[in-house]
């Protein structure tokens, strides 16, 4: 005969294996329309402003004055295809404008601004 502890454990072990660590959010965001939208270039790094104001960097929020230093950790040629910053239509425009000074300030050039057509 099983033993209880045995089944047990082998309940606590599937559960582990089949649970997902942590939050799994994903950020929402309604680009402002453009009729002359292009399609969007490919980028390594993407930036996003929620409706909230908050800013993420794949995937993960940081705070405005780290953007620039993490920015600088991951850009080894500001040359490299452009930073997109995807602003939700709701965010604060002088956040989107605060953004844009960051990566500026850390020497990236090439950004664009994400919108919908």
């Amino acid at each position: 005969m099983v033993a209880v502890a045995d089944v047990v454990f082998l309940l606590l072990t599937y559960f582990l294996l089949n649970t997902t660590v942590g939050k799994n959010e994903t950020i929402k965001i309604s680009l402002p329309k453009s009729i002359s939208a292009k399609p969007e270039a490919s980028a390594n790094i993407i930036v996003h402003v929620d409706e909230s104001n908050k800013i993420f960097l794949d995937g993960k929020q940081v705070e405005l004055e780290d953007l620039g230093t993490v920015l600088k950790g991951r850009v080894k040629n500001a040359d490299e295809s452009p930073v997109i910053i995807k602003g939700d239509k709701s965010a604060s425009y002088q956040t989107v404008i605060s953004v844009m000074d960051k990566i500026n300030q850390a020497g990236i050039t090439n950004f664009n601004l994400a919108t919908e057509k």
